[in-house]
Parts: C-alpha cells; sequence; structure tokens
C-alpha cells in the first residue's frame, strides 16, 4: 500500500512541474493551480486531483495501521478530510481571477481551505512522531519539510489579501510542492503494512 501512495505522491509533483512546462497560457508561477483545472491541462488537472485523493486515504491508513509508536486517530482523520477536500476542488471549479464570484468557485475555494487546512495540521501533528521514530535523512527532510509547509501555509494566509495577491500563485506553489514531498517521505518513513 505504501508503493502505491509513494508512487500517487510522486506522480503528484510530476504533474505541478507539468502544469507549468505545458500551459504556456499563464504567466509562470502566476495562476492559482485550480485554473490549470480549465483549458488545455484539464484532464491533466483531474489526474492531479485524483491521484492525491487516492493517495491520502492510503496515508491514512498507513498511520492508523502503525503499531508502534501509535498515532493519534486524529492524523488519520486530517489526512481524510485532505482527500475530501480535494475531490471538492475537482468536483467544483474555480473563478478564474477578475471574474464574478459564482457557487461553484465558492464551493471551491471552501474545499481548498479544507484541503489546505487539513494538510497543514496532519504534517503538524505527524512530524514530532515521524522524526522521533526516523534517523538521518527522513528526519532531516521531514523536519526541514515541515518549516516549508508553515512558510508556505502563512504565505498563501497573507496573499489572498488583494494588495500582494499577485504573489499568491508562488506561495501556493510552496505549499504545495513542499506538502506533496513530506507525504511522499512520510510514506516511505513509516512501517510497511
Amino acid at each position: 500500500m505504501e508503493i502505491v501512495a509513494t508512487i500517487l505522491y510522486a506522480l503528484d509533483i510530476a504533474i505541478l512541474i507539468s502544469f507549468q512546462v505545458l500551459n504556456r497560457d499563464y504567466r509562470l508561477l502566476a495562476p492559482a493551480i485550480s485554473e490549470y483545472g480549465l483549458g488545455r491541462t484539464a484532464l491533466l488537472f483531474k489526474v492531479y486531483i485524483l491521484s492525491g485523493s487516492i493517495a491520502a486515504p492510503l496515508l491514512a491508513w498507513q498511520f492508523w495501521s502503525a503499531e508502534n509508536p501509535g498515532y493519534p486517530l486524529a492524523i488519520s482523520a486530517y489526512l481524510m478530510l485532505v482527500a475530501l477536500g480535494r475531490l471538492g476542488v475537482g468536483l467544483y471549479p474555480v473563478d478564474l481571477t477578475g471574474t464574478p464570484r459564482t457557487r461553484a468557485g465558492t464551493v471551491h475555494h471552501a474545499a481548498t481551505l479544507l484541503a489546505f487546512g487539513c494538510a497543514f495540521m496532519a504534517v503538524t501533528e505527524a512530524t514530532p512522531l515521524l522524526i522521533a521514530g526516523s534517523t538521518g535523512l527522513d528526519a532531516t527532510l521531514l523536519s526541514a519539510l515541515k518549516h516549508l509547509i508553515s512558510l508556505g501555509f502563512l504565505a498563501v494566509g497573507l496573499t489572498v489579501s488583494v494588495p500582494i495577491r499577485r504573489y499568491f500563485g508562488l506561495a501556493e506553489r510552496l505549499f504545495l510542492y513542499s506538502t506533496a514531498l513530506w507525504f511522499l517521505v512520510a510514506t516511505q518513513s513509516l512501517p510497511p503494512l
């Protein structure tokens, strides 16, 4: 199961990179990732949503099934909510920047908040426990990624306001890339099922 989760998180990262390469309609690092769900990369965006929506419950199962050290149920619950949020992001299209707010766009934003907030909480809860059970590179990498995720989460929150909105795409990428990498490392740091 951890092999499937690892492959899906690696696919997530590859797709995030592909968005930048395949869709030249947007300025590099400028739009929200969800805007790639419209236009020529719409199908790839669906694969991105689906891969993460499957990987998160697999990682939740890894945490839940780990007998030693016995991770809190909250970590698995947060990961399940990440999957639910991602599905909402995929089902309800984003409102493009500068267009009027729609009901679907409002649901999309709520789903994004759910996915981002729960991903942040899962990482915050799990990192100290994973570090305690890891040695060497995994522990260092998980710790560094947790700091990047925290920085990205804060930056996303700050850049949703109009004065610095033009930096939202960069902040979101910092959060999404570092989170996907953390999840990838976590799948390998947990005991195999």
